[in-house]
């Protein structure tokens, strides 16, 4: 078996003396006064195995962590740590009743989440074998995991919960939830969880189902309204194929005038190639003949300066005598012949300057003689150039002319083609649109809507029969004969429904309720948390025709003794009432601001 033991509740903080509770393996009653903590405890409890919040008071100011132990299925001791208003637990080997600045074993999130194992509810679980198990969710088939919450619902019972009309398996009293909580008590009796299943359609899946349908009508009308051609898809396919032909035909002529007209082009980019090295080279000859004829007036220049020198020789004083006018030697110191040499070696320099100037020249007028040749021949090639681009101008001229029709109507067949691809894959989106819509519509409406399987009845009627034996038991008034509709998963006793029983009866039933379902899974060995918390299960409870007796000691002692003398499961029971005097001695009891009490409350005073 796989269950938990409640070890203690303690409230800590700093300077703060502990607030404890211990529970007894067996039975443990805290009775007393009204404003003492009691339901407080039991908040506390449920606050501890996972409720999103827990009510302020004043007595539990300046106490900032709330410690919960357990006590496991193999024997080892854990306990729970939870700040008031946290949404964290720390899980701390052993037993802890202290604040303590140790690291935890495990943080866990406080919110279930079957993705994770990071949780409270997944982590106890696990403890009582009943982690990855799914309920069914609602009538379309859907499933949600188990979770702790679930199963906390159903074994820690609050005052309000206690006496509430509603049914015992009906935990949160959202319409919402009960398909799921009546999955819980059919796993909790048959320890099995649901399969997955078909689902059903909601009303606002048919809505939403009805309005696809309409969209899609409204898509298709539009659809066919942007069709260009009148026609429909085979008549389209004809004409597409008719088209093609027409294109292949256009395409052929087109291809083999562009083909001469490329022919042309490459010869008219060749013969420009030509006209721009023509243009160059006639650049550089006459680059070069301006040079050479300026080179020619410097060498004409020099022919007429020697021409000069020899002419005006007698005017320099070539032969006569006196100083002489090459080296300034008076006539005394002249040597014989002296003049006479030094006008001979001018004269021949001279003319030896003239030779050699007059041989240039006329080399250089050869070579200005041969380029003003090649420029005359660079001219006459560039306007046979001219002449035959003007020629290949003309030929293309004349193909543009014969091509412009046949692309005028090639550009006509090819937009047309494009507009009926179009409208054909207009017409295939509409096929798709309406398949769609078939497949819409071939979809009942009313699928059939998944439902809770029945507790076998075997489960049902044992369940019921221990019911009973435990009401009967507690000497409550009838036979008590119990009926369980898995329907409306309310409980009639004796003909009548709880929901239409008093406070009293509504409340002894309820306790009977969980305690048979304690009772009943521990002795088959199912998922359990393996303990029960009752909040004021006999304080309301009257005998019929006894209106003016307070409490019926007869059930009350009952109740007591039957939870006590053979009672498998840990139960704490929660009541303003005093319980029968001897019940000290065979279980835990807390008394709280009563004559027998021994303190005021669950916090120190």
């Amino acid at each position: 078996m796989s269950s938990l033991t409640l070890l203690h509740l303690t409230f800590v903080g700093p300077g703060k003396p502990p607030a404890t509770v211990e529970f007894g393996p067996h039975l443990t009653v805290i009775y007393g006064a009204s404003d003492t903590g009691k339901s407080f405890i039991v908040e506390a409890i449920d606050y501890m195995l996972g409720a999103s919040s827990l009510k302020k008071i004043q007595e539990a100011d300046g106490y900032t962590r709330i410690l919960l132990g357990l006590r496991l299925a193999d024997g080892r001791t854990v306990t729970l740590s939870r700040a008031s208003d946290g949404n964290k637990v720390d899980v701390h080997s052993g037993d802890l009743r202290a604040l303590t600045s140790a690291a935890p074993e495990k943080t866990l999130n406080v919110k279930h989440n079957s993705k994770s194992e990071n949780n409270l509810s997944r982590y106890l679980l696990k403890l009582i074998r009943a982690d990855g198990r799914n309920l069914l969710k609602n009538q379309r088939g859907e499933l949600v995991s188990l979770s702790f919450r679930h199963l906390a619902h159903l074994c820690v019972i609050s005052e309000t919960q206690m006496a509430a009309p509603r049914s015992p398996v009906l935990t949160s009293g959202q319409k919402t939830n009960l398909t799921a909580e009546k999955s819980v008590f059919k796993y909790l009796l048959t320890g099995e969880d649901e399969p997955e299943r078909p689902k059903g359609a909601s009303n606002i899946e048919k809505k939403v189902g009805k309005g696809k349908i309409d969209l899609l009508d409204q898509l298709i009308t539009d659809t066919r309204d942007s069709l260009t051609f009148k026609v429909n898809e085979t008549e389209l396919r004809e004409q597409l194929v008719l088209l093609e032909t027409a294109l292949a035909s256009k395409s052929a002529a087109i291809g083999e005038l562009i083909t001469d007209r490329s022919v042309l082009l490459e010869r008219t980019r060749a013969l420009e190639v030509q006209i721009t090295d023509n243009r160059v080279r006639a650049g550089e000859v006459q680059t070069l003949l301006a040079r050479f004829l300026l080179l020619r007036q410097q060498y004409e220049s020099d022919l007429a300066r020697l021409q000069m020198v020899a002419e005006v020789g007698n005017l320099l004083g070539y032969f006569r005598s006196g100083t002489c006018v090459f080296c300034g030697a008076a006539p005394e110191h002249q040597k014989a012949g002296h003049h006479l040499h030094e006008a001979t070696q001018l004269q021949a320099a001279v003319t030896a300057e003239t030779r050699k100037t007059t041989e240039l020249h006329t080399d250089l007028l050869t070579t200005i003689q041969d380029l003003e040749g090649q420029l005359n021949s660079l001219g006459h090639a560039h306007a046979a150039f001219q002449a035959q681009t003007e020629a290949l101008r003309r030929s293309l001229a004349v193909l543009d002319e014969r091509l412009t029709p046949l692309n005028d109507d090639n550009q006509e067949l090819l937009a047309t083609r494009s507009r009926i691809q179009t409208d054909l894959a207009v017409h295939a989106q509409i096929r798709r649109l309406e398949d769609l819509k078939t497949s819409l519509s071939s979809t009942p409406e009313d699928r059939p809507p998944a439902r809770l399987e029945g507790i076998p009845a075997a489960n049902l009627v044992e369940f019921e029969r221990m019911l009973q034996e435990m009401l009967q038991s507690w000497k409550v008034p009838g036979d008590n004969r119990v009926i369980y509709d898995q329907k409306t998963a309310e409980i009639t006793v004796d003909g009548r429904s709880r929901n239409s029983r008093g406070k009293g009866m509504r409340s002894i039933i309820h306790a009977a309720f969980s305690a048979t379902l304690a009772l009943y899974t521990t002795a088959r060995d199912l998922p359990h948390p393996g303990f029960v918390v009752l909040d004021s299960p006999v304080l309301t409870y009257r005998e019929p025709h006894e209106e003016d007796v307070q409490l019926t000691h007869n059930v009350v002692e009952h109740f007591y003794r039957g939870l006590l003398n053979g009672f498998p499961t840990q139960t704490i029971v929660v009541e303003n009432g005093d319980p029968p005097r001897d019940l000290g001695s065979y279980a835990t009891v807390y008394a709280f601001s009563t004559e027998r009490s021994n303190r005021a409350g669950f916090f120190p005073a």
